[in-house]
């Protein structure tokens, strides 16, 4: 599936958003933060600063998108002193990996009853969250009993916490994922945090 169209929608419709992700496995700690910004429009054309850190690794992304035809026109891709400029398909292959994280908030709009499905978890309730300048309400999930196995794709994980909170922000009918805490015992040792930290509204 071309998911090129709906990165480009999140940019119309959101000039900033930024993420953050850490990640504990097997005693291996990495923390990794996503932003992008729109820094400039001029008429269909968006040009936008995408960003990927990961400890002292920095990769950063400099798309212009047209909106009216769902088209990357081209990117400039910079990390470690080297900078390059690109267009074509090679440019929308580097924008949608780019974008592919701040993409699963469209992915998971339409597949956020496999996290919710009451078999393993239960609503704690919605309360009004704060992410930058936007406020919305937000939805706690929480495990109805732990720890749990859960069948992820024929490996059976064992859940010993989870927290998922959902929201939908103004101006979208997209379900966000918020915050989400998972932290397993088996196959691996592992916890993990995303957090939508902040995001503005076009």
């Amino acid at each position: 599936m071309d998911y090129t169209p709906q990165y480009i929608g999140l940019i119309k419709q959101y000039s900033s958003m930024e993420f953050k992700v850490s990640d504990n496995t097997n005693g291996t700690a990495q923390n990794s933060t996503m932003t992008y910004q729109v820094t400039s429009v001029s008429g269909s054309v968006y040009t936008a600063n995408i960003t990927l850190a990961s400890g002292s690794d920095v990769e950063s992304l400099v798309a212009e998108v047209d909106a009216s035809s769902n088209t990357v026109q081209s990117v400039t891709i910079s990390f470690s002193g080297f900078q390059q400029t690109v267009t074509g398909d090679q440019a929308k292959s580097y924008f949608d990996s780019f974008m592919g994280l701040f993409g699963l908030e469209i992915t998971y709009s339409t597949e956020s009853g496999v996290f919710t499905d009451s078999t393993y978890f239960h609503s704690a309730g919605t309360s009004t969250a704060s992410f930058g300048t936007v406020s919305f309400p937000v939805t706690t999930w929480e495990a109805n009993t732990l720890p749990f196995s859960l069948n992820d794709c024929g490996v059976i994980d064992t859940i010993t916490a989870y927290t998922l909170q959902l929201g939908t922000p103004p101006g979208t009918s997209l379900t966000f994922v918020t915050y989400l805490h998972v932290a397993t015992s088996s196959p691996n040792t592992e916890d993990v945090v995303f957090q939508l930290v902040s995001l503005t509204v076009a």
